[in-house]
């Protein structure tokens, strides 16, 4: 049996996505993990939680509607107390200029850092249209959506069409004031230490040794620490009157 709160999570095998999943499950919550790739590093049985792995290649953009349709039939949402999306699977490559990228590199990235979200959000919105409980949408942003960058320039773009897509969906919620509107978040948890930003740093594009700068400096941000934060943020009521988009930047 499902806990009170739900929470579908993409990108689970590692970074901020495998934190937000132990912290979640630490607290008792239920924890539905979509990715290629599981964490075996989470106890799951040391844990209060329940964590469901589902292997989904999210760049297989065509299923996602039907993946996530046969997750959420699933649930008994009269056993609910929440329901959350965290759109957080994204990839940093290919980190050249664009003319010496793949169209099979274009494509994938397109698909996993902008499409994928995309979608899953549609159909959580329309699958959970008619259900009485809180529901919620995290799409996970970066300061690269608001900072360009040579060789950079698809994760940039991605996340740039990310924080205006929240906006959107954001705005959407308020105007068509539903029976049970969606409350949306933009994060920018800003520069962690990461497998994403290990692969910047260790990559021949212009800003690797910045990069590589932050983590010998210290100035990367862990992961679980981010994770705690984005939990704690998302976890606060939020009148209808206040607004149902937040964008939150965490960087200190």
């Amino acid at each position: 049996m499902l806990n009170n709160h739900v929470f579908i999570i993409t990108g689970v095998s590692s970074g901020l996505g495998a934190e937000l999943t132990k912290r979640l499950l630490e607290e008792g919550n239920t924890v539905i993990g979509l990715s290629r790739t599981d964490n075996e590093e989470i106890d799951r049985n040391t844990l209060d939680g329940k964590y469901l792995y589902y292997p989904v290649d999210l760049t297989e953009v065509e299923s996602l509607p039907t993946v996530l349709q046969d997750l959420i039939s699933a649930i008994d949402q009269y056993k609910l107390k929440s329901i959350t999306l965290i759109n957080n699977a994204a990839s940093v490559t290919p980190l050249k200029d664009i003319q010496f990228c793949t169209d099979e590199e274009i494509l994938k990235n397109i698909q996993l850092n902008i499409a994928a979200p995309m979608l899953l959000t549609s159909a959580f919105i329309r699958l959970t249209s008619d259900w009485h409980v809180v529901r919620k949408i995290v799409n996970i942003s970066s300061g690269s959506g608001k900072y360009p960058a040579p060789n950079m320039s698809l994760y940039c773009s991605a996340k740039a069409a990310m924080n205006m897509f929240s906006r959107c969906i954001g705005m959407e919620q308020e105007q068509g004031r539903q029976v049970n509107e969606v409350q949306v978040y933009s994060v920018d948890p800003g520069m962690m230490d990461t497998p994403m930003q290990q692969t910047a740093r260790e990559s021949d594009m212009a800003l690797a040794g910045y990069f590589a700068a932050q983590k010998a400096e210290g100035n990367l941000i862990d992961p679980a620490r981010v994770a705690r934060r984005i939990i704690s943020l998302i976890s606060t009521s939020v009148s209808v009157n206040d607004g149902l988009y937040q964008a939150c930047e965490l960087e200190e």
